[in-house]
């Protein structure tokens, strides 16, 4: 499955939910969002560890040392695009079980933070 496959999911389970067809209760609902919430989390943190990757230094001053190092922070900014995609679609997931609970100021706060993922790509 790819992440945009995932991401059509994962609207269609949004819609469902907010259309009221896909109900949880409300603690449930919270314990499958925080896990959400968590992986978000998690991945943010493997986000940032790459972005110092991108950064890093001690490769020479040889051509082939700088073209390497270029490489290097290419792959680590690629990872970390891949990365945003990944924590929108957790913020997602968790805006949809909120949704399902009738949980609308959390949803509200988990699809704001899903925007800022998505920010984060776009700056």
């Amino acid at each position: 499955m790819t992440i945009e496959s995932s991401r059509a999911e994962i609207s269609r389970f949004r819609s469902a939910a907010a259309a009221g067809t896909v109900k949880f209760d409300p603690e449930a609902a919270r314990r499958c969002a925080d896990l959400y919430a968590q992986q978000a989390d998690r991945l943010a943190e493997l986000r940032h560890d790459l972005e110092n990757a991108a950064e890093a230094g001690g490769f020479g001053g040889f051509v082939s040392a700088q073209q390497l190092q270029a490489g290097f922070a290419h792959k680590a900014r690629d990872a970390a695009d891949l990365l945003d995609r990944y924590i929108e679609a957790a913020y997602r997931m968790r805006e949809a079980f909120l949704l399902s609970a009738g949980l609308y100021d959390e949803a509200d706060a988990a699809a704001a933070a899903a925007l800022r993922a998505i920010d984060t790509r776009v700056h």
